[in-house]
């Protein structure tokens, strides 16, 4: 089910040091009705390593793909900011590029095919290929090709005979999940055409530091991606690294575009500039990460001790969001145990049981029907669209809690505290 890598995943060095000691937990995006036969799954390490050679950050615990995607329920189109996200994404990607009308596009790890849905509608010609049935079922639906499969060597040739080569093969937050990344990045050279870019986007490590996105580290993503060791890796696969672009989804990204060695494209200044920003920064040095870890501990603490005053009173504790990032943040504050229930607004999550504990997943209407004492918005980067939504709930005397990047108390009329 799971095996401990001994080398870094970009670069083989096996001078590997940990920066950050994680919860072990269940896959944490395991949201599973009662009855369902992978509800019950052990834990495993998400600890975050680095690379002393490169600067890579990684996990060195690899879970079984089948057992994180084989029954996979997210949907990109769950997400109204990524809709809007990928249509700027198209329209940008498709102009700095100057793709020609007739471009062949391939998304690998397309998930319902938002991505795709987007360039289809600009006239190109698109594929997408995703592991998960369940969502490769529904990008057929909204008439996008989609092959069921791990993106690998073994698949180039399907992948080509398909629709290849590609002038545009896109990877949006999967170049973090592949345990061999030396294999992905050689077949997306293998299936690129001449002189076609690959573009994806990564969550970026030195926004993780910064905005405190340690809800990011969790089993799916096995990287932690910054510049400076993916300009050595992509010279070492074939590619180049052009230009790096920076973006605000999932807490801080980095879009990436590479091309073929040996391509007469100039990489953009941007990229050098960058290494030299991470390097000032610290972002390759321990210090750096134990500085974030006290902050986080010295959160969990506050928190814990709020909640727990709450409930030695006869008071309750819920959560707003059940997706991983949550499940991963409830784990590393401590409060799993304190919760009556997690709210979340998407119906395909709902009446569902949260990874281990198998805490219940409800609506928004239980705020109402329960009234608990604290929430918890553990979707805290969602927090001005959920204290915006739940007025009803703040003017009958409840309390939201944001709890990174730092405390803040929520009450009536979006007042705020911060502790």
């Amino acid at each position: 089910m799971m095996y401990t890598r001994t080398t870094c995943r970009l670069c083989e060095s096996d001078a590997l040091t940990l920066i950050y000691k994680m919860p072990a937990t269940p896959p944490v995006d395991n949201f599973r009705l009662p009855g369902e036969p992978e509800i019950s799954l052990p834990s495993f390490p998400m600890d975050l390593y680095m690379c002393d050679a490169c600067g890579h950050a990684q996990l060195l615990a690899v879970v079984d793909p089948q057992l994180l995607y084989g029954n996979y329920i997210y949907t990109s189109s769950s997400s109204t900011d990524l809709d809007n996200h990928f249509s700027a994404y198209a329209d940008r990607v498709s102009a700095y590029l100057q793709l020609p009308p007739d471009a062949s596009i391939l998304d690998v790890g397309s998930n319902d095919g938002l991505l795709l849905s987007k360039f289809k509608a600009r006239g190109f010609r698109v594929l997408g290929i995703d592991p998960s049935a369940y969502v490769a079922a529904e990008a057929e639906a909204r008439g996008i090709k989609t092959l069921v499969s791990f993106f690998d060597s073994a698949a180039t040739e399907t992948v080509l005979r398909a629709g290849g080569p590609f002038d545009l093969v896109t990877a949006n937050n999967v170049f973090s999940h592949a345990d061999n990344l030396r294999e992905f990045a050689t077949s997306v050279r293998e299936v690129l055409a001449e002189n076609g870019t690959f573009v994806f986007e990564v969550s970026y490590l030195k926004d993780l530091v910064e905005h405190v996105v340690i809800d990011y580290v969790y089993h799916e993503h096995l990287c932690q991606h910054s510049v400076k060791p993916l300009k050595q890796f992509m010279a070492a696969c074939g590619l180049q690294l052009i230009n790096v672009e920076r973006i605000p989804t999932k807490g801080g990204s980095i879009r990436c575009y590479a091309k073929k060695a040996g391509d007469p494209t100039k990489p953009e200044p941007v990229v050098e500039s960058m290494i030299a920003d991470e390097i000032d920064f610290g972002l390759y040095q321990k210090s750096t990460y134990d500085r974030l870890k006290a902050r986080v501990d010295a959160i969990a603490a506050r928190l814990t001790g709020m909640l727990d005053e709450t409930l030695a009173r006869g008071g309750s504790v819920a959560s707003y969001g059940a997706s991983a990032t949550t499940t991963v943040l409830n784990a590393l504050l401590g409060i799993v145990g304190k919760l009556s229930f997690i709210v979340d607004d998407n119906p395909l999550r709902q009446n569902r049981l949260g990874p281990g504990f198998f805490v219940p997943v409800r609506s928004s209407a239980a705020l109402a029907d329960f009234r608990p004492d604290i929430v918890v918005l553990s979707a805290w980067r969602f927090a001005d669209q959920i204290v915006a939504k739940n007025q009803e709930y703040l003017s009958r005397g409840g309390c939201f809690i944001v709890p990174l990047p730092d405390i803040q108390v929520v009450k009536h009329e979006y007042s705020r505290t911060a502790i």
